[in-house]
């Protein structure tokens, strides 16, 4: 895929409204458009069609009904004080 000056001008002004005076921007979209060249020349025949590249079969764990646990039970769990079946904290200010 090769564009002329014109063309290259041509896109700047009406898709991308930059102006491009200065002839180093003209060099890096010249050396974008071979390196898109070189990227059709790799073979992807082997490579399998995605659309992601994330795996999304199962990705979510399995649903499982878990117990509930009581207010009490929680509250052994903590090291703190407790006091009318509330966790007592130290003072923040």
């Amino acid at each position: 895929m090769t564009l002329t000056q014109e063309q290259i001008e041509k896109l700047s002004k009406i898709l991308s409204k930059i102006e491009l005076n200065d002839k180093k921007f003209f060099k890096d979209i010249k050396d974008i458009l071979n390196y898109v060249d070189l990227l059709w020349e790799v073979d992807t025949t082997w490579v399998k069609e995605t659309n992601s590249v994330v795996e999304k079969d199962n990705i979510l764990r399995k649903d499982e009904e878990l117990r509930e646990i009581e207010r009490e039970e929680l509250l052994k769990c903590s090291p703190q004080k407790i006091i009318q079946n509330q966790i007592v904290i130290s003072n923040i200010l």
